[in-house]
Order: structure tokens, then C-alpha cells, then sequence
């Protein structure tokens, strides 16, 4: 079974990277709730996938608890364009959004941000990052008929997005995965999984913020 890292990249993404030349900032939003680590006790995944990881906060949060766990041989793949969506380029005046995209020669840098976390933390050989759109990066996996055993959709908070997101990710998931998401509170979240539920015919498990479906 190859590595995802194999099929994505030629050369080790985080190879030659300057950790001092970035400020050490894992800012994220839930990232530490209690259902990351209740999921991949469960599924016991080999295979896991985030779309939309920002600095890495959850991301490394799931790769501590696959150590944790044992489970050695897990990766998780992350993917983002690093770009920020809507929000963070419409909330000029709130450091954490539009100030956060770090802008050089008015393109964002995020992405060197997550890759120092990632280095930092030493998690690199568990976290492969995927610098793409996610409808993208779902044909990606799809051409090499990749399956996912843990999924955990937050990108973007638009109705269209996320129900793109869903729908493209489900029927990526092994036959016992799991698929769940972040800010159920938000209403066009709410009724993207609201409606891909009913068009899926599973009952979704809602945990706080976060939502919940399974495969089997």
C-alpha cells in the first residue's frame, strides 16, 4: 500500500526548511476536542485525511494521539490551498483572519507557518501536506483509488463548499470509516450536513461543534 507522501511528492516537502525564519504560532479553533482522540481509538485508522489545516493545531493534535496510541504506521494527510477562505480576506481588522494569511509580495505564506509547526512538533514523518483545492485533491485520491479510514472536514464555512467537501470525501472512506466535521453551530454547516445526511440515509452524531458520519 503506498504512502500517500510517495504518490504526491518527489522530494520531502519539509526538506531544507528554515524554522527561525517563522514565528512559532499554532492558533486554531477546537482543535483539541475530546471526539479527535474518542475517533481514532475507535477506527484505528491507517489512513487519515483533513481537509482545510490552517497552522496545524488539529493536525498535530491527531499526530500526538496516533503516538500515543502506537500507531506508527498511520499517516495524515492535510489538505489546504494555505490561502484562507472568505473570511480571513474580508475580516481585515482581526489579527487571527486577514492578518494571519502573513502576506509577502501580497501572497500568503501560511502555508511555511504549518510546515514549522509540523517540524517543530517532529511530526514530520506522520503529516504529509497537500497544497491544493480539496474538490482537487479529491479526483487526486480518487485516480488512485484511495480509501480513508478517519476524514475530518474544516475548510470553508459556505453552504456550497462544504457540501462539496462532503460529498466528494464520502465516498472516499474505507467501509468502516468515519467521516466528521468542525462548527456545526454555523447555519450553512448545518445545512449542508443537514441535507447530505438525508441524501446519504445516515443519522448524524452531533458532538458540541462537532458532526459525525459513519460509513457502516
Amino acid at each position: 500500500m503506498p504512502k500517500i507522501r510517495e504518490l504526491i511528492f518527489d522530494t520531502d516537502p519539509y526538506a531544507g526548511l528554515d524554522i527561525t525564519a517563522y514565528e512559532p504560532d499554532i492558533h486554531g479553533w477546537h482543535s483539541d476536542d475530546p471526539i479527535f482522540k474518542s475517533l481514532i481509538m475507535e477506527v484505528q485508522p491507517h489512513r487519515l485525511l483533513e481537509i482545510g489545516s490552517w497552522k496545524g493545531a488539529s493536525a498535530l493534535h491527531m499526530a500526538s494521539i496516533l503516538l500515543q496510541l502506537g500507531l506508527t504506521d498511520a499517516e495524515l494527510c492535510c489538505v489546504d490551498t494555505w490561502l484562507g477562505s472568505l473570511e480571513f480576506w474580508l475580516m481585515r481588522d482581526i489579527p487571527v483572519f486577514y492578518r494571519a494569511l502573513a502576506h509577502k509580495n501580497g501572497y500568503p505564506s501560511i502555508y511555511y507557518t504549518f510546515l514549522r509547526n509540523v517540524v517543530s512538533a517532529n511530526f514530520t514523518e506522520y503529516i504529509t501536506p497537500f497544497p491544493i483545492t480539496s474538490a482537487i485533491a479529491a479526483r487526486f485520491f480518487n485516480h488512485f483509488g484511495l480509501k480513508f479510514d478517519l476524514i475530518y472536514i474544516d475548510g470553508s464555512h459556505d453552504f456550497e463548499d462544504v457540501i462539496s467537501d462532503i460529498k466528494n470525501y464520502w465516498p472516499l472512506l474505507s467501509a468502516t470509516g468515519v467521516l466528521f466535521g468542525d462548527d456545526y453551530g454555523a447555519d450553512e454547516v448545518r445545512r449542508a450536513v443537514i441535507e447530505t445526511s438525508q441524501e446519504f440515509g445516515v443519522v448524524p452524531e452531533i458532538v458540541g461543534e462537532k458532526w459525525v458520519f459513519r460509513k457502516s
